[in-house]
């Protein structure tokens, strides 16, 4: 780095360049604009800068990043003004701490002077993002900028990663330095490993009658994929792929139980409900998993990096706070091997039922849509979803093979997320296929994000299964409340009965008529699918086209997620028809 004067905006863009930033995802104001014209003068020099991507509202930015973090496995960027931009990103930041998705945050301030003075767009970002990031920091001088900006990056990666916010003065940006200025010295002692509990949870399981992996969000990160499969064939073991963990053993690969949980496959619950032990690698307990006697009668074992984990929602037997690469690498290495060829000729049968199969219709069934999609990509697509019903079908019918593979919001479930996030997922994988699936209501949560998609020219295939209703929330009506659908359908309009709660598949009021926005975004194609023996030759034609698609599927309304484990029930209470 050079020792002439710069000013914040300089060095800003000297630091994420040297860092290796390679796309700022963002939205454009008043509290920015120093380091935008900075980004504009060093774009007409030719000099090297991060690429901005301008989307067209400060959350979808967020979501973006958040997809190129997920597929990319690097930390995505946003940037946005002060005030309202800060706050339209609070979603984006709790949605990557909830999934420990490596982010950078970065927020324009009012001036260091006006701070506490009610100024125009001015908001406490450090204040409100403290309980929904990994850490932020509010930057009053320039010459903190530098090792802020880079500790800050640090941290999104290290450990257990997660979101963190830089929230920047106006004038900090407008000030001038010369030289570097060091980081404050912090140092915290890692945890060091302990081959000990190591080698009793490898005894615990080799000991197990009919022991269970829990593969958590964790595996993705720690890049562990292929010695989690060495590690299941190691020591004969099943494992549940948890939402987050999906792709990171292929479909195929008999130890492969799929997602577990609330609306897992029946697999990966039948064996969870039989297991007398359960080793949990890089995840958390969550309660759509851990559901009630989860640990009933079996022995838990816990290895995660984080050590505010362990025996914070279910108590351990045995655990040990390690990266899951040094647990495995000590594991491979030990010798140490098991054989549970019994509970393994059972698994094989409940894997008979995965995915499970379903019915069909004069009507589109969206698990068909899904099998398809998967076939005609060869379970390769990088695929981002949206948040509701077809997010789980989307989990449990797509054939995955690969880690990184799959963009959905886990922990926080965010509606509009999938449009966005798959702009994201593009630019960090340009090469694999890429395909949205979402539904008509998570779909137009962000639908301005369309103006993105094209304007960059991103080759995106877009599959909105359309039921007219918010789905997850109706079938959690028709299930447990008494099938009040007064605020979940979609095609309602003032003409219609107020006490109308049909389910009537006839009743097909398009707001908005997704087919009609190739009117209004130019370059988007659009077409609809409306019965069963169109289907397949309709996904294959949207799959076929070179540029963005958005095919309109009309599925069956009364199509509810099953298997479920309705809210407060066992495993072995799971609704399996």
């Amino acid at each position: 780095m050079s020792h002439a004067l710069r000013s914040g905006a300089a060095i800003f863009f000297d630091v994420l360049t040297d860092l290796g930033v390679e796309y700022l995802f963002g939205h454009t104001g008043g509290a920015v604009i120093p380091l935008h014209v900075e980004l504009n003068r060093r774009m007409r020099r030719r000099d090297p800068a991060p690429k901005f991507i301008l989307c067209r509202q400060e959350g979808g930015a967020g979501h973006a990043a958040e997809g190129y973090a997920r597929t990319s496995g690097r930390v995505g960027v946003a940037i946005a003004t002060s005030g309202p931009g800060a706050t339209n990103l609070a979603t984006p930041i709790a949605d990557a701490y909830k999934d420990s998705i490596p982010t950078l945050f970065i927020t324009g301030q009012v001036p260091s002077a006006a701070i506490g003075t009610d100024a125009f767009q001015e908001v406490d970002t450090v204040g409100f993002t403290r309980p929904i990031s990994k850490h932020n920091y509010l930057v009053k001088d320039v010459r903190d900028l530098e090792w802020v900006l880079r500790e800050a990056f640090a941290l999104a990666t290290r450990g257990r990663p997660g979101p963190v916010v830089v929230d920047i003065c106006k004038d900090v940006q407008l000030a001038e330095t010369s030289g570097q200025h060091p980081p404050r010295i912090r140092h915290r002692e890692p945890i060091a490993f302990d081959p000990v509990k190591a080698d009793a949870i490898l005894a615990a399981l080799a000991a197990a009658e009919r022991p269970v992996v829990k593969a958590g969000g964790g595996i993705i990160h720690a890049n562990a994929a292929a010695a989690l499969r060495a590690f299941a064939e190691r020591f004969a073991v099943p494992v549940t792929t948890t939402f987050n963990a999906l792709g990171a053993l292929p479909f195929e690969l008999p130890h492969n139980l799929g997602m577990p949980g609330m609306h897992g496959t029946i697999p990966a619950n039948y064996a969870l409900r039989g297991a007398d032990l359960i080793l949990s690698l890089g995840g958390r307990f969550d309660d759509r998993v851990a559901v009630k006697g989860f640990a009933t009668g079996k022995r838990i074992a816990h290895v995660d990096i984080d050590p505010s984990e362990i025996d914070k929602t279910i108590a351990t037997d045995l655990h040990l706070v390690a990266e899951l690469g040094a647990f495995f690498e000590h594991a491979l290495t030990t010798g140490q091997a098991a054989d549970h060829a019994d509970w393994l000729a059972q698994i094989a049968q409940w894997r008979e039922q995965m995915p499970k199969p379903y019915g069909l219709s004069e009507y589109i069934k969206p698990q068909a849509v899904v099998e398809i999609i998967s076939e005609l990509t060869s379970g390769d697509a990088t695929l981002v979803t949206g948040v509701g019903q077809h997010q789980m079908w989307s989990a449990q019918y797509y054939r995955f093979r690969r880690p990184r593979q799959w963009v959905s919001s886990g922990g926080l479930g965010t509606m509009g997320f999938g449009l966005p996030a798959a702009i994201g997922a593009w630019f960090a994988d340009p090469v694999h296929p890429l395909v949205l699936i979402d539904g008509d209501g998570s779909f137009q949560m962000n639908i301005q994000e369309l103006g993105t998609l094209v304007a960059n020219r991103i080759p995106l295939k877009i599959f909105v299964l359309n039921n007219s209703f918010l789905g997850m929330v109706r079938q959690w009506e028709d299930m447990m409340d008494e099938g009040h659908h007064y605020e979940t359908c979609l095609a309602r309009d003032a003409s219609c009965d107020p006490d109308c709660m049909d389910l009537d598949q006839t009743c097909r009021r398009q707001i908005p008529n997704l087919t009609g926005l190739k009117y209004v975004y130019p370059r988007l194609k659009t077409q609809r699918i409306k019965h069963p023996k169109d289907l397949r030759e309709g996904v294959a034609q949207a799959l076929a086209e070179p540029g963005p698609v958005l095919v309109d599927v009309w599925v069956d309304k009364a199509e509810n997620v099953i298997p479920m484990v309705r809210p407060g029930h066992r495993l072995d209470q799971m609704i399996e028809s």
